[in-house]
């Protein structure tokens, strides 16, 4: 499969992006904690405009809800310190004028959704991110050191900005993304299995 938009790989190009991408993860870091759910499970929750934090790993099982309430620039931050990982049929989603571009998931080693995951979100980790057959993410997937591995996924980059404001949180534009994607394909980092379906948009 050939990745949409001009491909880089090993230039400055990709380089630029690889700096973007690992200060977008460091200044997730960085944010302050608002409540701590290490140990608890992420699905069945309805949650307000906050930074979540797990000092370890986090699941999803069910459905998790961000209500924005009201507000477009409503930013949801998780931090998570090691793994997240959700069960098969889990969701994300934005209700009450949320924008999906303020929500942003930063994974101290790796991220698994399960099968038919309907996620939502710029998902950062640090190795390595795998979407198993039927996950799909409105926003980004993005591994700093690791492979992306996509198997039938729709990833649609999330209109950013439709609520008037910025997203609370730095995001990479649309051409960088897809200049991380050609960098992982041609660097071998990338493991593409199946068909694979790209909805840009």
């Amino acid at each position: 499969m050939t990745p949409p938009g001009a491909i880089h790989a090993a230039d400055a190009v990709a380089a630029q992006a690889q700096v973007s991408l690992t200060t977008q993860y460091n200044a997730l870091a960085s944010a302050a904690c608002s409540a701590d759910l290490t140990g608890q499970n992420l699905g069945n929750r309805t949650l307000t405009p906050g930074v979540y934090c797990f000092s370890t790993s986090a699941q999803l099982t069910g459905p998790l809800t961000l209500d924005a309430q009201g507000n477009a620039s409503a930013s949801f931050i998780f931090k998570i310190g090691s793994t997240l990982t959700s069960a098969s049929g889990s969701s994300v989603g934005v209700i009450n004028g949320g924008n999906p571009c303020g929500v942003a998931w930063q994974i101290g080693s790796s991220a698994t959704l399960g099968t038919t995951t309907s996620f939502v979100g710029n998902l950062i980790a640090l190795t390595s991110i795998t979407l198993n057959t039927g996950a799909n993410i409105i926003g980004r997937a993005l591994a700093r050191n690791g492979a992306v591995t996509l198997d039938t996924n729709n990833i649609s980059f999330a209109l950013c900005n439709a609520g008037g404001g910025p997203p609370p949180v730095p995001t990479l534009s649309t051409w960088m993304m897809i200049v991380l994607v050609g960098l992982l394909a041609l660097a071998g980092l990338a493991t593409l299995r199946r068909r694979k379906t790209y909805d840009v948009t």
